[in-house]
């Protein structure tokens, strides 16, 4: 069976809605949102007719940062934003966030650049020749930085940073494929992992104490679904790790079709490609297993797109024939499954605060609804007519492009009452929330 990689930045088409959902970030279950700290300020950066902007998400005067923009993958660090010019680029560039005659500089100089991130103040990013760097936003260049390591593998440049440790793809010995962690500031030793792949950096995901690496142990297969999918847990602050399914590796393209939630990952046994190479979700059925455990549960009769934590012992889900469900997890078994009244739903997205859900919110056809975690019902977010929307863990909304007001961008609050109008310049695309 031929494998494909899921695209976790997803474009859903219905007939009267086409939404853009991007999100980062863990959710934890059991607290309730009142008891997380307040949300973050932030600034949405947005495109119109050209030109990069920015505006605070609470409203106020919109700010021209650049005319006639172009980049992908914007990240901010520090006082700067970070992007590569398109898709098949390899230069990292810096463009400054205070001064607007600044010219977008080079910051990767030489270096080539196969992947990159940003954290705080620092950017990591990785070359082609296997060094992975660690470096000040305000530093001059990439190079000025740590180097982690040099021996990174740049076929698999996927990395993920989690509190102060990195984790990454490196080459043990010159040659095999190990999944490897150090610490960001470059201290300590290296930790070898386990032997295999960390796909995309969706597959490291972290809850209060743990993180849960689903490794490919055969990555250099990648024509064929192969079943090599191994979940690894390990202390969140590093140390031992430990296979959970060894004895019983999980396919490919079931893990490629599948997300996190909780302390569960979703998959789909015997999912195929449709004749448009993307998943046929009819043809799988879905499952999850547990981090805790390891054991694997049976969730669904059908595939399943994607699941959120409602509670401390339900995962909202959405199903091939895009209708929506609660199912109640309790020792290793679905012992209560409700069907919502809600159909045509393409996205089940838990909005955090913390790592502590604040809403659990189901995308359809029909608009976005809101689901009460005690009564398990939907409440409409009125009002909501949009053609692109985004939001971003610690920030407080959902930030969407309103149709019905010529695509201006809008802030709902995530109880569905109130919307705030943040330009009046018609936006092409939101490209970042930025946390202050």
């Amino acid at each position: 069976m031929m494998t494909t990689r899921w695209n976790w930045t997803k474009k859903l088409t219905f007939s009267t809605l086409a939404a853009v959902l991007i999100a980062a970030g863990t959710a934890f279950s059991g607290a309730p949102a009142a008891e997380a700290a307040a949300a973050q300020k932030a600034e949405v950066y947005y495109v119109s007719d050209g030109d990069l902007y920015r505006v605070n998400t609470e409203g106020g005067a919109s700010e021209r940062l650049r005319q006639n923009f172009d980049g992908t993958e914007l990240k901010p660090a520090g006082g700067y934003m970070y992007y590569m010019y398109d898709d098949n680029s390899t230069t990292l560039l810096r463009l400054s966030l205070s001064d607007s005659g600044a010219k977008a500089a080079d910051f990767g100089k030489s270096k080539r650049i196969v992947h990159f991130d940003t954290k705080g103040s620092t950017v990591y990013a990785l070359d082609d020749s296997g060094v992975l760097y660690a470096t000040s936003a305000d530093a001059a260049q990439l190079t000025d930085g740590i180097k982690l390591t040099n021996m990174a593998d740049p076929d698999f440049p996927a990395f993920k940073v989690v509190g102060d440790r990195i984790y990454f793809n490196a080459l043990k010995d010159g040659r095999a494929t190990w999944v490897a962690s150090r610490k960001v500031d470059g201290s300590g030793s290296l930790q070898w992992i386990a032997k295999g792949s960390l796909d995309d950096a969706y597959f490291a995901h972290a809850d209060r104490n743990r993180l849960y690496l689903m490794v490919n142990t055969n990555p250099q297969e990648r024509q064929y679904s192969t079943s090599s999918m191994v979940m690894y847990s390990l202390p969140k602050a590093g140390g031992a790790a430990k296979a959970l399914n060894a004895k019983a590796p999980i396919d490919v393209n079931a893990v490629n079709s599948g997300s996190w939630a909780n302390g569960y990952f979703v998959f789909n046994k015997g999912i195929r490609l449709g004749a448009d190479g993307e998943f046929d979700y009819s043809k799988g059925v879905g499952y999850v297993i547990d981090g805790a455990t390891g054991k694997t549960i049976k969730l669904h009769t059908t595939g399943v797109h994607e699941i959120a934590n409602v509670g401390s012992s339900s995962l909202a889900f959405n199903d091939a024939g895009g209708r929506s469900y609660v199912a109640t997890l309790v020792n290793g078994k679905v012992t209560k499954t409700k069907k919502l009244s809600l159909g045509n739903v393409g996205y089940v997205r838990n909005l955090t605060n913390q790592g502590v859900v604040r809403s659990t919110v189901l995308f359809a056809e029909s608009g976005a609804y809101v689901l009460d975690p005690a009564k398990l019902t939907l409440k409409k977010m009125v009002g909501l007519e949009w053609d692109m929307c985004q939001y971003e863990d610690d920030v407080a909304g959902i930030f969407y492009l309103n149709a019905a007001d010529g695509g201006r961008l809008y802030r709902m609050n995530e109880d569905g009452t109130k919307s705030v109008k943040l330009t009046d310049e018609k936006v092409s695309n939101i490209v970042l929330i930025a946390k202050k």
